[in-house]
């Protein structure tokens, strides 16, 4: 039996899955030996080590479809040279990494494969990183005052050498899996100027804790996804169990399949932590963190009782870069709602053309909108807030948060669960054996909240008359 083999056994995972793996730790290894002998080396010998090792990881996982990631960084980089900051370098950059994508994504379901470690994985994340540095490029030909905050921070005032960008691009802590963080940062990094290696405090302890709450994750996933695959919630078996206790096992296997999510970007974000990448001054007087490319804020999701709150602490690096080169660049069409769409749609295509990503991110999206718009019915008609809940004594509040983060956490896995089984049958025969609750409550609670809001405001223009 192989290495993989064995360690793929070991964790419950596929022979595929447990070679990502490895690489995924390989960067570790590649970390040390820049930070002890590489990071002292000119940014050309830094940005060499970065695509070398990169190349080596891809070619580890993928082996020869790893051209498919090279195509594109040359090519793109071609227009960089030959258009770049211009708004037509923008548009051909989108039209070559998500075309290029999508005929991946069209050729993997094709074959009839699901749940692949196709060379897609990665590259849907080098597109991210390539449009994001074309915006870069254009914001730079703007008036200083035609950028917000954000964008002037990012800004790319020069195009990149040929070693930088496949530097960036193979970056060994994010080429599989993410994060995304802009250009400048990787830059700064490799140039000496993100922080002082002399007085800043070591990254280890702060990587060390990171990789161990990821051994953590990997472990409980490990163990518990024996007892609660996720695969059962599409079975006869699953199908024929009392209710309640459908939903005590959506709790545990959703919740448990988030998990392995959560693990790689965990041991993605220490890789970056070790290699110093991930530095954050936190204030005047030089106090340091080393989460400024964390993918995950642990504690506000797991604890989340707010839809809210579960977005803005999930996939945090990925919902970041949609809202900078997506949602906001789409003020052209000074409409919100169309902005709104246009960013759906997306980030429904940028995952992929499984129906089960269509499922998720519409259930999400209207699942949000339910949130909000509970938060305003309770504040307006109600005269509360959601604040008002931690003035709540003890008695009260305990339940109310309880039976709050079930519903919350119930209606965003019923969402995922369709994310993570993809095809329509799967995911048709999950929600009908939960008798397609997350549709029906969002259904209940939009005829009530109308109904509601019509009553009010009559009863109201009577008041008024009177």
């Amino acid at each position: 039996m192989s290495v993989t083999e064995s360690v793929g056994v070991f964790l419950g995972v596929s022979e595929a899955s447990a070679r990502f793996l490895l690489a995924l730790f390989s960067a570790y290894p590649i970390a040390l030996v820049y930070r002890r002998l590489v990071a002292t080396q000119v940014p050309q010998v830094q940005n060499l080590y970065f695509t070398l090792s990169g190349i080596w990881v891809m070619y580890y996982v993928y082996g020869i479809h790893i051209w498919h990631s090279m195509v594109d960084v040359v090519v793109v980089y071609l227009l960089f040279v030959t258009c770049g900051g211009s708004l037509l370098c923008v548009t051909l950059t989108w039209i070559v990494t998500m075309g290029h994508m999508l005929a991946g994504y069209a050729s993997v379901i094709l074959s009839g494969q699901v749940h692949p470690i196709s060379w897609t994985i990665p590259h849907c994340v080098l597109v991210l990183k390539l449009i994001g540095l074309s915006f870069n490029l254009y914001d730079a030909r703007k008036k200083e005052e035609d950028l917000n905050e954000d964008f002037k921070k990012i800004v790319v005032r020069k195009v990149p050498s040929f070693l930088e960008v496949t530097g960036f691009s193979y970056f060994c802590g994010t080429v599989l899996a993410g994060p995304q963080l802009p250009f400048v940062r990787y830059q700064d990094f490799v140039n000496g100027k993100l922080y002082d290696s002399k007085t800043t405090p070591s990254s280890w302890p702060a990587g060390l804790q990171r990789f161990l709450i990821a051994v953590l994750y990997a472990a409980l996933y490990s163990i518990l996804n024996r007892h609660y695959p996720i695969k059962y919630l599409v079975t006869e078996g699953y199908a024929e169990e009392p209710f309640f206790r459908k939903l005590w096992l959506l709790l545990i296997s959703g919740r448990v399949a988030l998990w392995r999510y959560i693990t790689v970007w965990l041991f993605a974000e220490a890789s970056c932590i070790f290699t110093g990448i991930s530095y954050r001054e936190t204030d005047s007087e030089g106090g340091v963190k080393w989460d400024a490319v964390s993918n995950i804020h642990l504690l506000k999701f797991e604890l989340a009782v707010r839809f809210s709150n579960m977005i803005e602490s999930f996939n945090i690096n990925t919902n970041r870069w949609i809202a900078w080169y997506t949602f906001k660049r789409l003020r052209w069409l000074k409409n919100k709602t169309l902005s709104y769409i246009a960013t759906f749609v997306f980030v429904i295509l940028w995952h992929g053309f499984w129906p089960g990503y269509f499922i998720n991110f519409t259930l999400e999206f209207f699942d949000i909108i339910a949130s909000q718009t509970f938060v305003d019915y309770i504040g307006t008609y109600l005269g509360l807030s959601l604040s008002d809940l931690d003035k709540m004594h003890p008695v009260i509040r305990l339940p109310v948060t309880l039976i709050t983060y079930v519903m919350m956490h119930l209606l965003l896995l019923y969402a995922v669960v369709c994310f993570m089984l993809l095809s329509w049958e799967q995911c048709y025969k999950f929600m009908s054996a939960v008798y397609f609750f997350g549709h029906v409550a969002l259904i209940i609670w939009a005829v009530f909240y109308i109904v509601m809001t019509k009553l009010v405001h009559k009863r109201r223009g009577h008041l008024h008359k009177d």
